[in-house]
């Protein structure tokens, strides 16, 4: 039986009512109307006209030549016809007020996303940063007045809303986010999210419950299904394009999986909240849907986004962490990122010789980053034809756009159209340059809107009529009837990889605005990526990443000269901090500090000076700093410059605090006011031994049941350092980048043994084909059992030193024996030594192993590192 409450919450949802999205109207006060030269009863549309008004002084486009002014008065007069007629007012309204209170609050915003980019009237009111008739953008690709209807009662059909998307500084979109709560009270919510079941999934799974197979063996069955355009192929379609699994499907187990699979296909597995999504109404939300809160007290719809979409406006509020980034370094060097040019030659000038891609927005990706290096973008043009270039899909007309940017010459489709495709090499890359070709044929542009959504939905009940539509019309134009064909070829081919042009546009301009930022200020850029990365769960990969590129001559070489300087006890601060030999690593960075620890640290620091290393051990316990913290700075370097002895006495120091730390105090104070090592110290007071160290009562300073307690609190310690002393020289190296994600004192070739012939990246640059090679560095990813091209069957490893990143792979008898070997594989993270022979191709250049093994088992830095049989065997001797 339910309660009242709940009888009434199920009769509410109950009631039937009207699907529609009303929007949310904006009001302003009358002394922001008055700047605006409005009175207290101007409408929507009013207060948009005059916006835009101020939006043409502000963005210079009264001072342009009388022909090019006329062209965007015209487009901003058309564009605010159309959005009062469609009722679209107050979302630009709502739009622009989001983005007012962000510059009013010094919150940094983006460029644009999304079609957005393609609305002159939003670039006008500064909510995107894009001018859409300098780079030819279209405003019916953000707002079809053809597909945009009202419902009723002045209600809009919210799955055809205009769809504006904001990026926003990382740091500051929670302070969006309640700023929209609050002039929204009780209409906004975050947004319920369902994921699914794929196809993958469901194979793998049916495969190991229905099929009874190993993980492996079901991963071997899964990873057939193909991917289409980035997303794993329905099980029906893989089925029909892959010969592998049609046989596996067809056997008598595989029929029975293949069955379940596909009934499980697409089913819900569970929910989530959308990253960056915010609905909105002109009600209050509980009246219209069910809403749920989170564990974080956070109120969510309790329908998902496309049933959301029908009754609530909604608004993706963006963390972009490259505009944080942005603004760091802006406000470091003192100006606005607005004033950056996005044509400056230093910009194009980086991209010639491009080797150093992290922290550029986009292209930091290895596809984008790869088809950028290939490419050599002399323009903004170009760098946004890299961005839509590196998807699936287009990638395959890489070679094209290469040879394009390279000769100038390109695949003409039909001289018809050479103007419109000539400029992305004879390639139809985006989707606004199939909207301009109809509108060549004849149609116009909210047709070439329709035309372009249709094809690109694959609604085949209509396309068979607009196909006829393109033939009608070129014949009305006394067209050559081929273009008719060449056109719906276009439109139909181009709907799997074309791009939307605005957004790519968009994302280009911040590229560009990094990479000036990294091409002209290239310290603070680091300084700005490292500080960020504390953000990141792969900070250590960050900062990893970072020296890899600090390497590089461009920034190594003297005029230049960025080094990340290792952590200082006495001059490193939280964050990292700029110097004038480079960036100073800061405490907050360091693997094993915990947040607490960082007032510990500081107050530890503020002391006074120590006459010894006791009386600094006695400090930090005093100051709250733990010894496991202690331990890791020692570790990482901290505190080379404050104790004698420099970074090869760092095992012992260590050793020496765990075994100091669990001595009495009386113990402490004794040993801290005597000359010498404390573990020489020790063993003179060894009751076991000949005259034993006595106390000032001439009693024995240490009794034997108190011994053993100390070695038994001491063993694991003193197995830690009796097995890291025999190699301090790679303990050292191997801690700082497991504590610090790099290496301040040396590097990985030297750090593991200089007898033997270890080369490094740099080195093998110099080595010619069929050359034998070693080689020592870091597994940064796996890639086991993969079939080449020749569809041999392999594994392969990207191992990364400080310089660079070197591809190996094992295949083959070779492959098969060490499989066989009994020893852990090494996994991603991990130190490796690997020999071989040096391949050079046109692909590039790879190791083809004789032999790789882990070197992480060398090093010991907690008790479950121990070798078990190594404890087991003092354990029997004690």
């Amino acid at each position: 039986m339910i309660n009242e409450k709940e009888r009434k919450v199920v009769m509410r949802y109950k009631k039937p009512f009207v699907e529609g999205v009303k929007l949310p109207e904006i009001h302003l006060e009358n002394e922001e109307l008055k700047e605006l030269g409005l009175n207290p009863d101007a409408s929507s549309v009013d207060i948009l006209r005059s916006l835009c008004r101020k939006g043409v002084k502000e963005r210079g486009v009264d001072k342009k030549e009388k022909s090019e002014r006329d062209v965007y008065y015209s487009r901003v007069k058309t564009e605010i016809e159309i959005l009062d007629r469609l009722g679209f007012v107050d979302y630009a309204l709502l739009n622009w007020d989001i983005i007012k209170y962000c510059k009013s609050k010094d919150i940094p915003t983006g460029f644009g996303r999304g079609s957005a980019a393609g609305c002159l009237v939003l670039y006008l009111l500064g909510v995107t940063n894009v001018d859409p008739i300098k780079h030819d953008l279209y405003f019916e690709r953000f707002v079809s007045e053809s597909r945009s209807k009202k419902v009723g009662d002045g209600l809009l059909d919210g799955s055809l809303l205009a769809d504006v998307d904001n990026d926003i500084c990382y740091h500051r979109r929670s302070d969006v986010l309640n700023y929209i709560e609050d002039q929204n009270k009780g209409k906004t919510s975050k947004i319920l999210t369902l994921s699914t079941l794929s196809s993958k999934v469901c194979v793998k799974e049916c495969c190991k419950i229905a099929g009874f197979m190993t993980e492996g063996q079901a991963a071997r069955i899964s990873d057939f299904i193909p991917k289409k355009y980035g997303k794993n192929a329905k099980i029906s379609e893989a089925y029909e394009d892959c010969k592998e699994l049609k046989e596996f499907f067809e056997s008598p187990s595989g029929k029975k999986i293949y069955k379940i699979a596909r009934k499980i296909e697409g089913l819900v597995r569970g929910t989530g909240v959308h990253p960056s999504g915010v609905a909105i109404c002109s009600d209050n939300q509980a009246s219209l849907m069910p809403v749920q809160r989170t564990k974080d007290r956070e109120l969510v719809s309790g329908y998902d986004m496309d049933d959301v979409a029908a009754l609530c406006v909604k608004f993706d509020i963006l963390g972009l962490k490259n505009l944080s980034v942005v603004d760091d370094v802006c406000k470091k060097v003192g100006i606005k990122k607005e004033s950056i040019d996005v044509d400056d030659k230093s910009i194009y000038q980086f991209y010639q010789n491009f080797e150093d891609p992290d922290g550029l927005f986009q292209i930091e990706a290895p596809t984008a980053g790869k088809v950028c290096y290939n490419v050599k973008p002399r323009n903004i043009e170009q760098l946004s034809a890299v961005l839509s270039v590196a998807r699936p899909g287009a990638i395959e007309f890489q070679n094209d756009y290469i040879r394009y940017v390279e000769t100038g010459e390109f695949q003409s489709v039909h001289e018809y159209f050479d103007d419109i495709l000539g400029y992305t090499g004879g390639i139809p890359l985006y989707q606004e340059q199939l909207m301009k070709m109809a509108v060549k044929v004849g149609f116009s542009l909210d047709e070439a809107e329709q035309l372009r959504r249709i094809v690109g939905k694959k609604k085949v009940d209509k396309m068979k009529s607009w196909k006829s539509k393109i033939e009608e019309k070129v014949k009305e134009k006394n067209l050559a009837p081929e273009i008719a064909e060449v056109l719906w070829s276009v439109a139909e081919d181009s709907a799997n990889y074309s791009f939307n042009k605005s957004h790519a546009m968009s994302y280009a301009y911040l590229s560009a605005v990094q990479t000036y930022l990294k091409q002209n200020y290239p310290k603070e850029m680091f300084w700005a990526m490292l500080n960020f990365a504390h953000n990141n769960d792969d900070e250590l990969q960050v900062i990893s990443s970072v020296e890899r590129e600090l390497a590089l001559p461009k920034y190594s070489n003297p005029s230049c000269n960025i080094s990340l300087l290792p952590p200082d006890f006495n001059l490193s601060e939280q964050e990292h901090t700029l110097e004038e030999g480079g960036i100073r690593y800061g405490f907050k960075s360091i693997k094993g500090v915990a947040a607490k620890a960082f007032d510990a640290l500081i107050k530890f620091r503020g002391g006074e000076s120590f006459k010894n290393k006791y009386e600094a051990f006695i400090s930090a316990k005093d100051a709250g700093l733990d010894v496991g913290t202690l331990s890791a700075l020692i570790q990482a370097g901290l505190f080379d410059s404050l104790f004698e002895g420099g970074p090869l006495k760092r095992c012992r120091l260590v050793y020496e605090l765990r075994v100091f730390n669990n001595l009495t105090p009386r113990e402490q104070n004794h040993f801290a006011l005597m000359e010498g090592d404390l573990l020489d110290n020790l063993e003179k007071a060894n009751p076991n031994k000949d005259n034993p160290m006595l106390d000032e009562k001439g009693r024995l300073m240490i009794k034997e049941t108190r011994w053993r307690t100390i070695q038994k609190n001491t063993l694991n310690h003193t197995l830690i350092y009796e097995n890291n002393k025999k190699r301090e020289s790679f303990t050292n190296w191997f801690c700082e980048r497991k504590i610090l994600g790099y290496s301040a004192t040396k590097k990985i070739k030297d750090a593991v043994d200089k007898r033997l012939p270890i080369l490094s990246t740099l080195d093998i640059k110099d080595e010619s084909h069929g050359s034998k090679v070693m080689f020592v560095g870091v597994v940064a990813q796996i890639n086991h059992d993969a079939v080449s091209r020749a569809g041999n069957t392999y594994s392969g490893w990207q191992v990364a030193d400080e310089m660079g990143v070197l591809e190996t792979m094992m295949m083959g008898d070779k492959l098969t024996k060490w499989k066989r070997k009994d020893m852990p594989q090494p996994k991603v993270g991990e130190v490796v030594i690997i020999n071989g022979t040096l391949a050079r191709s046109d692909r590039g250049t790879t190791v083809f192993l004789d032999n790789i093994k882990s070197l992480d088992e060398h090093v010991w830095m907690q008790p479950k590192h121990i070798d078990k049989s190594l404890l087991e065997t003092k354990e029997e001797q004690k």
